[in-house]
């Protein structure tokens, strides 16, 4: 198989089977949000913020510096896989252990369910950073399907479990619940873990290894990545930990279904990069100019994927927060009241910005320049606090999602820039211009449709506005000409 169709099929399995587990996970806000209702539900939030504030330091890079390390030496593959499943278990029990310490002796969680939901939630975490360093192979191997098949199964047991605690055996008893919603993803996260072993096996031998040398080697790699997403992570999870504690739980809950909506979508981008960034490496590596290509397609690919969410979500946002929530969390402006809705428009913003940075992100991986992420990181993480404690107490969450696109328009800026230092490049926004035109026409086809179809089906007629609006974009890219057969052609031949 092509280059160009590795990374298609590749990309075209995650997208799959993403957007399988998208809708689960959008029906596990449904369910938690009806269960719990607005403040606990801003609790439930508020453990997982908490928590993802500080778990990335167990990631540390590792995934990314993996499938690199792999890519560019085939034939250790076991050695490397062993050697970074060590560090990822060793740096994870640590991080984990420090975390549940934290969350017991914070003055605001003492008489709460939160320090002993933070427990399980570990438990979830540490099973599931083990099982994203055995898919790394996947990933090097472009064998990503398995992978969709595994993370599908994965939350499908998640919002089973999560049907059973709601509807069957804890529906009046919350509290119980409560915890028992975090025990789901500790179930979901072992049953994908022997999933993954099961499949990784047919490709290589799994087993915890330890070479001093080498791990040393991982790790000063890894290191600067691992800083930086930790800088990446401080800016995009701290809003939810101050929201809760300058405005309270409720604030959270409203913040936190835009939120959920928006991780759900940032996937899709994050899946092509992960899939792009052997060849990525390899072209530089081989100083082939053919990376020049890459980036371009890569950069089309991402704006023509991003952008209909926010021209699409701008104006579906009510319907859409109806559909994932309950009316408690749609805005009531007559009465001044400001609901998850209003944070999605804002936040979506972010979403197709964050769709751009994420490539550039990665082409300084891929030329071994990470430890500039560093900076740019650490710049946009204070930022993101000072914006955040001035606009917090005045808006809310408003605030903190403005804070959250400047924060990423800033990020794309200072990456864009400093990839320009070390490779030569150019961007043609050609086939960008064509692509912001289809969406346009796209949105005009859901502003007609979605009040009649409303009218008549009620929330759920938003999955039909949404196929409709998809059916169209599509169509407009190829009048547009933002996609061509031609263009396909090239593609499928590389």
């Amino acid at each position: 198989m092509t280059v160009a169709r590795k990374i298609l099929s590749n990309t075209a399995a995650q997208i799959v089977g993403k957007g399988a587990s998208a809708v689960l996970s959008l029906i596990g806000v449904k369910i938690i949000t009806y269960y719990l209702g607005a403040g606990s539900y801003g609790n439930y939030s508020y453990v997982y913020e908490f928590f993802a504030l500080f778990a990335i330091i167990a990631d540390f890079g590792l995934f990314t510096i993996a499938v690199r390390e792999m890519s560019n030496d085939e034939e250790n593959i076991p050695k490397i896989l062993g050697n970074v499943l060590s560090l990822r278990v060793i740096i994870g029990l640590i991080t984990f252990i420090g975390i549940i310490t934290a969350g017991f002796l914070v003055p605001s969680h003492q008489g709460t369910q939160i320090p002993y939901a933070i427990m399980i939630a570990a438990t979830a975490s540490l099973l599931g950073l083990t099982n994203g360093i055995i898919t790394s192979v996947l990933q090097q191997k472009y064998k990503m399907q398995y992978d969709a098949i595994i993370k599908v199964i994965g939350k499908a047991i998640q919002i089973g479990y999560m049907f059973l605690v709601a509807f069957v055996f804890f529906t009046d008893n919350t509290h119980a619940g409560f915890y028992h919603l975090f025990w789901a993803g500790v179930i979901s996260s072992a049953a994908m873990l022997v999933l993954s072993v099961i499949f990784v096996s047919k490709y290589t031998e799994i087993r915890f290894r330890i070479d001093k040398d080498l791990m040393k080697s991982l790790l000063k790699k890894a290191a600067p990545y691992g800083l930086a997403l930790f800088l990446s992570n401080l800016y995009f999870r701290i809003d939810g930990v101050l929201i809760y504690n300058i405005k309270g739980a409720t604030e959270v809950g409203l913040y936190s279904v835009a939120i959920r909506i928006r991780e759900a979508l940032a996937l899709l981008p994050l899946f092509f990069m992960n899939a792009v960034l052997p060849t990525l490496t390899k072209f530089i590596k081989d100083k082939n100019e053919s990376y020049k290509k890459v980036l371009q397609y890569t950069f089309d690919f991402q704006f023509m994927m991003s952008v209909p969410f926010l021209i699409g979500g701008f104006l579906l946002a009510i319907p859409v927060i109806y559909l994932v929530s309950t009316p408690e969390y749609v805005s009531r402006f007559a009465e001044g009241i400001y609901g998850s809705d209003v944070a999605l428009q804002i936040i979506l913003f972010s979403f197709v910005i964050g769709s751009i940075n994420i490539i550039f992100n990665y082409t300084l991986i891929a030329i071994g320049k990470q430890s500039q992420l560093l900076w740019i990181n650490g710049s946009c993480a204070i930022f993101n606090l000072i914006a955040n404690l001035i606009f917090i107490p005045m808006y809310g969450f408003r605030g903190a999602a403005v804070a959250t696109v400047a924060s990423e328009f800033i990020v794309l800026c200072l990456v864009f820039f400093t990839v320009k230092r070390y490779l030569p490049f150019k961007i043609s926004f050609n086939r960008t211009a064509r692509t912001f035109v289809s969406a346009l026409l796209m949105g005009l086809a859901v502003w007609a449709v979605e009040r009649p179809i409303q009218n008549a089906m009620g929330s759920y007629g938003t999955l039909i506005v949404i196929m409709i609006g998809g059916a169209v974009y599509i169509a407009s890219l190829f009048a547009t000409k933002a996609i061509t057969k031609d263009l396909i052609k090239m593609v499928v031949r590389r």
